[in-house]
């Protein structure tokens, strides 16, 4: 047995995944409408980007539920800087109130805001830009495709387990990904590239250790396996010619 969470967690504690992400959807998809009514723009990225975009897909929506027990906690948006007005005045008509403090401290550039019980974090970035660096594609509509969304997870550099089974669940569905893009961000930065491969070998480790207690659902763990080690031997065609030294930062604070 490998000691972790049971990968169909659907029924677990009464918890409905899926029933709380498409209550975040339907509230985005007001909000969106409305941008978009006024020449705006938004992406949502995050679990509920992933859902968005793997939802027909069961064992990838499992993978997003594995470490989110209590469902999607909030949904995350990334505005472009010369709509963030024009953002924030669509909230405000739609009742979402702002987090003051953090407002006042950093409006500019992040917001908090709250709706009943659900929470919404806005991102206003022309690219993204959290630990690394990488260019968005902003022609696409409602949320990051599939190859932006695993960008933002192998850009981190303090990542989770439920970021790794994210990963899982984005390369479940390789087809959608354009690898050409991932090299060429992931390889423009080399401390981007080793947060992407140190991130990558973390996805492989929970995918084996899942393939031990998932009969039904090996055949789709083991594409996940196929497309790591493609992709993983491509990022190793263009591995940094230095190395890293031990107190050297090569990732950004955000």
């Amino acid at each position: 047995m490998s000691g972790i969470t049971p990968f169909d967690v659907s029924q677990q504690k009464g918890i409905k995944f899926e029933s709380i992400s498409l209550e975040y959807l339907k509230l985005y998809e007001k909000i969106y409408s409305e941008l978009k009514a006024r020449g705006g723009k938004a992406l949502i990225y995050g679990s509920l980007g992933i859902f968005h975009r793997v939802g027909d897909l069961q064992e990838a929506v499992e993978l997003l539920k594995l470490y989110r027990k209590a469902g999607p906690q909030d949904i995350n948006i990334l505005v472009p800087v010369k709509y963030r007005d024009m953002f924030k005045e669509v909230l405000r008509e739609q009742g979402w109130t702002p987090y003051y403090h953090l407002e006042k401290l950093m409006g500019d550039v992040a917001g908090m805001f709250f709706y009943e019980s659900f929470v919404l974090k806005a991102y206003y970035m022309d690219k993204v830009r959290f630990n690394h660096e990488f260019t968005v594609n902003w022609n696409e509509d409602f949320s990051m495709n599939l190859t932006d969304l695993l960008l933002t997870k192998l850009q981190m550099h303090f990542p989770t387990d439920k970021d790794s089974a994210d990963i899982g669940a984005i390369l479940m569905k390789s087809s959608f990904i354009d690898i050409k893009k991932v090299i060429e961000q992931v390889s423009a930065d080399r401390g981007f590239w080793k947060d992407a491969t140190d991130n990558l070998s973390k996805v492989k480790s929970l995918v084996g250790r899942l393939e031990l207690d998932n009969v039904k659902s090996k055949e789709q763990l083991r594409q996940v396996i196929i497309v790591f080690n493609k992709l993983y031997g491509e990022l190793m065609k263009v591995a940094p010619s230095s190395p890293f030294g031990e107190e050297e930062k090569y990732w950004l604070d955000f």
